[in-house]
């Protein structure tokens, strides 16, 4: 059973595009409890304020563990350079006394 504030994926979408359970709302069926859930993107290509609708069967559920590598800041670009870390004094700009 999805809770709000849970984080899931929907499944029938080309991608994983990571989502927020807004809202469930259960009900009973044959083959048991079913749930329709409201889904927050909390990325993709939706404006915001977009809720999508899907049934618990349609998601996957994300592990704890992989919710700081969909958040974590993307890798610098290759192409700049590192920066030095410390200091250099030349020979010609020391201090003498």
């Amino acid at each position: 059973m999805y809770q709000p504030g849970d984080c899931v994926y929907p499944a029938d979408l080309p991608r994983r595009f990571l989502c927020r359970v807004a809202g469930a709302e259960s009900f009973s069926t044959a083959a048991g409890i079913s749930q329709i859930l409201r889904l927050q993107p909390l990325e993709g290509p939706w404006p915001a304020e977009t809720i999508l609708i899907r049934l618990d069967c349609a998601v996957v559920a994300v592990p704890a563990r992989h919710l700081w590598q969909a958040q974590r800041p993307k890798r610098r670009s290759a192409t700049r350079r590192p920066v030095r870390r410390g200091t250099t004094i030349h020979p010609a700009r020391r201090a003498t006394a």
